[in-house]
């Protein structure tokens, strides 16, 4: 379908942490930006932003969604069904709205790989929604931003991925050096943002992107050296903890799906560094890539305030 450029740009779930990652590079970009929420959120949106709430009907939405050229779903969950169902909604809304293009909740492992909810369960739904997404795509375009490790996110979890930076503590998974994609959320912001600006580039297309390329390695030796500390290392297998995380996930505890993330990162399914396999957007999308080390001495002056 034929697009013209985009300028008004709602975010669903614009006070989130990847919503506000996105409504801060759109508006860095010149887009006219609404921001959208629940009816119950009591949060405040940037002064440029317009800020719309909603009960999430399709009714609702249909009409809030008008005039808007693109839509970006930032909305997540791990329970099975949730997050399909309500993203079904929004791309039938945005459809009648006359939507240009609708960014699909993504932001992760690559979702292009069938395998993938093998490994990590809830993306069956963010799978299922790009099938469905791609079944209009004669009606409305696609982005599907693919970013690997949210990688400031990961950090401010003690214990994720066998880290605990406060603690000074490490798991080091199969030696450590299995190499993997890391995307901070203003990375994804800007992202989702450079992306719009080359539509006609990027629209129904996986768009893969990184801050960089690390290891667990490469990431102790750059903490060690911004904290001037030695980290307290363990050692840890990969299968087993994605096994651990599986078993939790059977027996009905939803945040099992942590530890089987945290194993798909580290190697497990053979999803995680498409930088070698698909290849990187960032230079034709204009996204300059990250100095880790920079990036982790500012993270680590940040948590002493």
């Amino acid at each position: 379908m034929a697009t013209s450029p985009i300028k008004m740009v709602l975010v669903i779930g614009a006070s989130g942490k990847v919503g506000k990652s996105t409504v801060k590079a759109l508006l860095a970009e010149g887009f006219q930006v609404t921001g959208l929420t629940r009816e119950s959120s009591q949060v405040t949106l940037p002064a440029d932003v317009k800020h719309v709430k909603t009960d999430y009907s399709e009714a609702s939405l249909r009409e809030i969604f008008k005039g808007h050229d693109a839509v970006i779903s930032t909305v997540s969950s791990i329970v099975p069904g949730d997050a399909l169902a309500i993203q079904k909604t929004f791309v039938d809304a945005a459809i009648a709205a006359g939507v240009q293009v609708f960014v699909p909740s993504e932001y992760g492992v690559d979702t292009s790989n069938r395998s993938a909810p093998e490994y990590i369960p809830f993306l069956a739904d963010k799978l299922q929604t790009l099938d469905y997404l791609k079944s209009k795509q004669d009606q409305i375009s696609w982005i599907a931003i693919c970013s690997g490790s949210m990688f400031d996110w990961g950090l401010n979890i003690p214990g994720f991925a066998g880290w605990d930076v406060l603690a000074r503590t490490v798991t080091i998974y199969d030696g450590g050096d299995v190499r993997y994609e890391a995307t901070n959320l203003d990375q994804v912001g800007r992202a989702i943002a450079k992306s719009l600006r080359k539509l006609e580039l990027a629209k129904n297309q996986y768009v893969y992107v990184n801050s960089f390329t690390v290891t667990q390695n490469k990431i102790l030796n750059a903490l060690e050296r911004v904290t001037g500390e030695r980290f307290n290392v363990s050692k840890g297998n990969v299968e087993e903890l994605w096994q651990e995380g599986d078993a939790k996930w059977k027996e009905g505890q939803p945040l099992g799906v942590i530890s089987m993330l945290a194993g798909a990162i580290y190697g497990k399914g053979g999803l995680a560094q498409y930088s070698a396999s698909k290849g990187l957007w960032n230079e034709k999308l204009g996204l300059e890539q990250e100095n880790l080390e920079e990036f982790l001495r500012t993270y680590v002056a940040e948590k002493k305030q």
